[in-house]
């Protein structure tokens, strides 16, 4: 039997080519925090979240957070987006996160990925720093 992960799906990830041995690692890591949204027993979209570990106690009191936790990759099939499906797998994950006491979450989107940084404003994040780069 081939693989639940479609291939448009693997592509789907800003350029990246995750394998099946991607994804499996993805699952074995933290296999609580990997999450399938399927259709028809076909993968058309994931997120992968993890616990933040040591995060400083002086960021943990100015965020007022005592766990943390971090959404690592979220990404729908193109021809299933903004059909709820992002909103669905974040919002479980909030509920995994919730469940180990995890209190703060946080995430990096690129700034060209307008749609997803929509999203992300939707769901209630606020932006908390920027990422920088210069080409030398």
């Amino acid at each position: 039997m081939g693989s639940p992960f479609s291939s448009s799906l693997k592509r789907c990830l800003m350029g990246l080519h995750p394998t099946e041995a991607d994804f499996q690692g993805f699952y074995s890591s933290e296999p609580d925090f990997f999450l399938v949204a399927d259709l028809n027993r076909r993968i058309v979209g994931f997120v992968y979240g993890r616990e933040s570990k040591n995060v400083p106690d002086e960021v943990l009191r100015r965020w007022r957070a005592t766990k943390v936790g971090s959404v690592e990759v979220l990404a729908v099939e193109e021809q299933y987006r903004r059909k709820g499906i992002a909103t669905l797998l974040l919002n479980r994950l909030f509920t995994v996160f919730r469940e180990k006491e995890i209190d703060t979450v946080t995430l990096s989107v690129p700034a060209d990925e307008y749609v997803a940084k929509e999203l992300y404003d939707k769901l209630g994040f606020e932006t908390r720093g920027y990422v920088m780069k210069k080409a030398l």
